[in-house]
């Protein structure tokens, strides 16, 4: 992998501030906007970014095809997204959003092929640091732009230079896992994991708060079972996904989870839409509705889904529901297993690196797949999560994964080279 040049760097890095969505909302806020029609400004702009980054990608064939070689999963549950046009209801809707779901892919894979890891946090870091002052001084000095004023039940949230509380939040939660693990510092990262902190209160969005908090626990309680019980990855990937899944049952029954979260006994309506999209995903199983063709309308089936519901939703919020509307068991067999790989290989490399930055992929992979539970950013259109999904597991899947797989799940006690203060 060649160090990256000038050139790499105003390229990617425009495509992460693009995607990013910063700035945008604002320049182009419109009151007329149509969901399925988008915002002819910001589409614009997304369409050039995607233009350049695949001419770029050309230039750079043979470095983009070795990358995503990689991972078969990723090409195809992206072939799957192409050609879904060919089923869906909305054909010309779902061409324009495979697209874009392709140009936001190059993105993550130019990162990957184009940068170290090292180098990949700098860009990153640079960006976010920008960003974040931006959103202080949008709060100071424009507060009709970077403050809520015109609804009553987000009244002064934060929202800086992305036009929307929960968008602030995802940013500044990224931001925080770059910084953190970046090696920096230590007043360095206090000064800015402390104002990423504070954005992301100010901003009052539970669920990346929520989602880095449980990173955290799961970091530790991994590197604990590791290092003083010497478990199997298998063991614990066993107890934790178990752990998960029954704190989550009982707190949707109890209501801790949503104390914890500060949301409604309903999760803001999501476990109300989740109930009622679980049968309508029978109806398409296999290959779904076609990409980005099912929301607001573009199906048949979503205007009997809507009258069941209280609020009008324009997303699954939930990744993983989403990629199953959209691309079906297909699809979302090569998103999981993409994941899944990419999450052995980034827990392989934290036990086997003492490097900092090294840690970053498991982190960010492990806040990914948490988030997603009630948002949606795995195999997402125009989604800077999804284009650093594609730089972290590429970069951290070897050529041969065979062997590493083999590795992943040894039964044999291992002593872990994760400092303490570094878990």
């Amino acid at each position: 992998m060649d160090s990256n040049s000038k050139m790499d760097r105003i390229i990617v890095g425009a495509g992460v501030l693009i995607l990013s969505g910063a700035f945008l909302p604002i320049i182009f806020a419109d009151r007329k906007f149509n969901y399925i029609e988008g915002s002819p400004g910001y589409e614009m702009t997304l369409g050039a970014i995607y233009v350049v980054t695949a001419a770029y990608s050309v230039i750079h064939f043979r470095q983009i095809a070795a990358v995503l070689s990689r991972s078969k999963p990723l090409v195809f549950v992206t072939a799957v997204a192409l050609l879904s046009p060919l089923w869906a209801e909305n054909p010309n809707l779902a061409i324009r959003r495979s697209f874009a779901l392709l140009g936001t892919t190059l993105i993550g894979a130019l990162l990957a092929s184009r940068f170290h890891s090292s180098e990949r946090l700098n860009l990153l870091s640079v960006i976010f640091r920008v960003l974040a002052v931006s959103c202080i001084l949008f709060a100071i000095v424009l507060p009709q732009y970077g403050i809520t004023t015109d609804r009553l039940l987000h009244l002064g949230d934060w929202t800086g230079v992305f036009g929307n509380k929960n968008r602030l939040g995802a940013y500044v939660a990224l931001a925080f896992l770059v910084d953190w693990y970046r090696p920096i510092g230590a007043r360095s990262r206090l000064l800015w994991c402390g104002l990423y902190i504070l954005l992301l209160v100010e901003s009052r969005s539970a669920s990346p708060l929520a989602a880095l908090l449980a990173t955290w626990v799961m970091i530790k309680l991994i590197h604990t079972m590791r290092t003083r019980h010497r478990l199997s990855l298998r063991a614990i990937g066993l107890a934790i996904g178990s752990a998960i899944g029954i704190c989550v049952g009982a707190g949707l029954g109890t209501g801790v989870l949503q104390a914890v979260l500060g949301r409604s006994a309903d999760l803001t309506g999501r476990t109300e839409l989740w109930q009622e999209l679980i049968p309508t995903l029978l109806h398409h199983p296999l290959l779904g509705y076609g990409y980005g063709s099912f929301w607001a309308g573009a199906s048949a089936d979503y205007f009997a889904l809507q009258r069941n519901l209280s609020w009008v939703p324009m997303y699954a919020h939930n990744g993983y529901l989403e990629v199953l509307v959209s691309l079906g068991l297909a699809g979302g067999a090569g998103a999981f297993w993409f994941l899944a790989r990419g999450t052995i290989h980034a827990t392989l490399l934290a036990e086997t690196s003492d490097l900092r930055e090294d840690l970053f992929p498991f982190a960010f992979l492990v806040y990914f797949l948490i988030h997603n539970i009630v948002e949606c950013t795995i195999v997402y259109l125009n989604s800077l999560e999804w284009a650093l999904c594609v730089a972290t597991v590429l970069a951290v899947l070897p050529e041969r994964l065979e062997k590493w797989e083999a590795i992943a799940f040894d039964e044999s006690e291992s002593e872990l080279a994760i400092p303490e203060e570094y878990a």
